[in-house]
């Protein structure tokens, strides 16, 4: 376990929903995506490519309002939405849609 999964529960897929639509909508930087890929929509259950969840993808839940990610688990920014992403199998497991414009 990592030590910033400290007081973080596990993944439980009963207590998360499949997708939402953001409430909010935050203006942030254009995305870049990861070199060779193109823009495609995401959802639950499919495999994000590794280059799109390094630590430099993650994002602060506090700040968008997303709830805090289960043990193993990160918020990426994907596009214009936010993704749960497992980081040991690349697995979304949450998806926010429109979050950032």
């Amino acid at each position: 376990m990592r030590s910033r999964d400290r007081g973080r529960s596990w993944y439980n897929e009963r207590s998360w929903q499949r997708s939402y639509r953001a409430h909010q909508r935050y203006r942030v930087a254009p995305y870049r995506y990861p070199s060779g890929w193109y823009a495609r929509s995401w959802s639950f259950g499919d495999f994000l490519p590794f280059g799109w969840f390094t630590s430099s993808y993650y994002l602060n839940a506090s700040a968008y309002g997303l709830p805090y990610p289960p043990i193993g688990c990160e918020w990426v920014r994907v596009g214009q939405d936010a993704v749960l992403v497992d980081i040991w199998t690349g697995r979304i497991v949450t998806v926010y849609y429109g979050l950032f414009w």
